[in-house]
């Protein structure tokens, strides 16, 4: 790096600080002359490094799945309940977060690959915008799981994933903890062999990570192992009564003491489906196991994912 580079550096870090108030210009000045940012930088960059792999991941599966990664043997159908039922075919754009973030979307509009807005009337200037759905976590969400919500130390506890689809989630444990085991448990046989291919093509450990063809309701003795489980929300690929089948199914046989990680509040998502009485005293929702970590995101960007214990 030159010294014009340094000093953009200087320039962009006078910025910040110059919004802040004399206390925080003091933590900021403890925390760099104690030289414990030090330390904070090698695990940034080492949180780097693992989503370089992830990068590589979604470089690898944009080439052999559909732009909306959308599999036709799959049946995808809007929600008529939740905070997601004013989706419709006409209405909603699916752009998998794993596969393309913000900067990527971006650049797909930008070039007219892809467009924030639909005509609500043909013919007409009456134009809406259109509402992006992502069947996968992105993965700065990923990181997050796992470098702030869930503990440090899981070694020798199971991570299942409920519907891994392309792996999402099952790649980014793999990469950010030491998770023993991580399995993902999806119903689509060619997402499985989607997801199997790429871990033989990165070379994962498959006595580590693993991949298995089932409806999750017919492997309980998976759920029953698992200290930590992972649900995207699962709102487009279940009917309702399917959807309140599998809550009940998960209150009966996630053991106790188990972690639940969700992309939404479960007071909603139970609420919509009229069963949050039924569930009551189930879960806990907890604050994050390593709440040190929420240096290296930008915290807004994660308020709705949620930890819960299984009481």
């Amino acid at each position: 790096m030159g010294d014009e580079s340094v000093l953009n550096v200087k320039c962009r870090i006078l910025d910040l600080i110059s919004e802040l108030g004399d206390h925080e210009v003091q933590n900021i000045e403890e925390w760099i002359t104690s030289q414990s940012y030090r330390k904070d930088l090698e695990q940034k960059r080492n949180l780097q490094r693992s989503e370089k792999q992830l990068i590589k991941i979604a470089n690898t599966l944009r080439k052999i799945v559909p732009f909306e990664a959308e599999m036709t043997t799959e049946k995808i159908e809007p929600p008529t309940v939740g905070d997601q039922a004013d989706c419709t075919k006409e209405n909603t754009c699916h752009v998998d977060e794993f596969l393309y973030d913000d900067k990527h979307v971006d650049e797909l509009v930008k070039s007219e690959k892809l467009t924030r807005f639909y005509c609500s009337q043909c013919n007409s200037r009456k134009t809406k915008e259109l509402i992006f759905i992502s069947h996968s976590m992105s993965r700065q969400a990923l990181q997050y799981i796992f470098t702030v919500l869930l503990p440090k130390d899981l070694e020798d506890k199971k991570i299942l994933d409920v519907g891994s689809r392309l792996g999402a989630v099952l790649y980014g444990a793999y990469y950010f903890s030491n998770a023993s085991t991580i399995v993902g448990v999806e119903m689509n046989k060619e997402l499985c062999e989607i997801q199997e291919n790429v871990i033989k093509k990165y070379s994962m450990d498959a006595n580590r990570i693993k991949v298995v063809h089932a409806d999750i309701m017919e492997r309980n003795d998976i759920v029953e192992c698992s200290n930590i489980i992972i649900i995207n929300v699962l709102d487009f690929f279940v009917d309702i009564e399917k959807h309140k089948d599998m809550w009940y199914f998960f209150k009966k046989h996630i053991k106790k003491g188990s972690y639940l990680v969700s992309n939404r509040s479960m007071a909603d998502t139970l609420n919509s489906l009229d069963i949050y009485e039924d569930m009551i005293g189930w879960l806990n929702i907890c604050k994050p196991n390593q709440i040190e970590n929420e240096i290296f995101f930008d915290l807004e960007d994660y308020n709705e994912l949620y930890l819960y214990t299984v009481n």
